[in-house]
């Protein structure tokens, strides 16, 4: 601003003095000079060549080395100087020569009160300053306030995740907006629903434990506390025995498949990976299951396998696709299950299918959960861990690939491994 008021003041100088200029022109001496009238707070000077005042109009002031700038004026040079008053009035002069008709050269200095511009400047400069500490104190308030009203969301948030417990995890934070701390909160929610999920899973896995382990310690304990009460034949004893080795054997089963899944959580399973042709795998574990099939009046049927090779750990994926085929076995009355490995782009697609009863719908999302069954009442003749499925799960991603299930209530199950084939 104050560059912009004192460059106007320097332009309106120059102006008057081309009109000054022009009115000397025509004038043949000073005494002849007409039409010269200074403007409010306006100081026009006309000096001889030599230095001296020949006229003046407005206000007349005392300007200093005045002998000096009339020289510096008459070599032909044009040029500004600004002055301090007597009385404290800064002024602003422009300094220029002009020839008379008789070619006679006088000297023009113009002058120009400034202290309305630095009346001006320091009205704006309160104003500025005054609009200033207005603003910084409104912003401090309003600043106050929307940080008091963004950061409850965020005491909220806090609060809410305090009550969160292992016996609390049911609680939410309440999310009402879509910014970012909504979308935090929303975040929040979700892994707190993960925890609440994963301590179900959790609580549920040691209830399942205890339960299948208790049955089989419940059926020791009686055998061995009816064998001791009194005497027995040696087929009784026999018998016992039997039932007790049977419950043993139940047990380590089902404790080394922990010991496997927990191994597998750890990363510290080991599997031995070789070049495995699927084909000759496939008919050794048909080979070996098709007695079973038969016992129960079922037909093993072998549709198509395919000559491919894949890296793999051989027992352990013979081991999940017996523990597939048991489920088929177990689950079908009549009928027949089916098996086939055929390549699909760069996999190799292992299909068991069967005619068995097959899993609801709302079961099939986890059927791969650890001790989930389908039979929640446990009514099945046949002992299950619940296991096999999550087993056979982290065997096959362990191989990179994938499991996929599709069933149907009274018409049967089909459950396809894919594997990569090696290149």
């Amino acid at each position: 601003m104050s560059y912009s008021l004192y460059d106007n003041i320097d332009n309106f100088l120059l102006t008057r003095m081309e009109d000054f200029k022009g009115v000397l022109e025509k004038a043949v001496n000073v005494e002849d000079i007409e039409n010269i009238k200074a403007l409010p707070n306006e100081m026009i000077f006309i000096y001889s060549d030599n230095g001296s005042l020949l006229r003046f109009y407005g206000y007349l002031i005392k300007i200093p080395d005045i002998q000096g700038k009339v020289q510096k004026a008459n070599s032909g040079e044009t040029f500004f100087f600004n002055l301090t008053t007597d009385f404290n009035w800064n002024t602003r002069f422009y300094v220029s020569t002009a020839k008379l008709k008789e070619n006679s050269n006088v000297v023009i200095i113009i002058g120009r009160f400034t202290n309305e511009i630095e009346n001006v400047l320091a009205r704006l400069k309160m104003i500025l300053i005054s609009t200033g500490v207005l603003v910084m104190i409104l912003a401090g308030i309003g600043g106050f306030f929307y940080a008091d009203s963004s950061l409850r969301p965020v005491e909220k948030i806090i609060d809410t995740a305090k009550n969160i417990e292992e016996n609390n995890l049911n609680e939410r934070i309440k999310v009402k907006s879509q910014d970012e701390l909504g979308r935090l909160a929303s975040t929040l929610n979700q892994m707190i629903s993960r925890l609440e999920k994963a301590f179900d899973q959790q609580k549920q896995f040691t209830a399942d434990v205890s339960h299948d382990l208790r049955t089989p310690l419940s059926v020791i304990q009686a055998e061995s506390s009816l064998s001791l009460k009194k005497d027995r034949s040696v087929e009784e004893y026999k018998k016992s025995l039997e039932s007790i080795l049977e419950e043993t054997s139940y047990m380590s089963e089902i404790i080394d498949k922990l010991l496997f899944l927990a191994r597998s959580d750890n990363k510290t399973q080991f599997y031995n990976f070789t070049k495995t042709n699927l084909k000759s795998l496939l008919e050794e574990v048909i080979k070996k299951v098709s007695p079973l099939y038969h016992n129960k009046g079922l037909t093993l049927q072998v549709e198509k396998l395919e000559d491919l090779n894949i890296r793999a750990d051989k027992d352990k994926l013979k081991e999940a696709i017996i523990n597939i085929l048991d489920n088929s076995l177990k689950y079908t009355d009549k009928g027949k299950v089916t098996i086939s490995c055929i390549k699909i782009g760069n996999f190799a697609k292992i299909s068991i299918k069967d005619t068995g009863r097959g899993i609801p719908q709302e079961d099939l999302h986890s059927i791969f959960d650890r001790f989930y069954r389908v039979d929640k009442a446990r009514t099945s003749s046949e002992k299950s861990t619940g296991l096999g499925l999550a087993i056979v799960k982290e065997i096959v991603n362990a191989h990179d690939g994938r499991i996929e299930v599709k069933s149907e209530v009274g018409k049967g199950t089909v459950f396809s491994l894919f594997l990569p084939v090696e290149k």
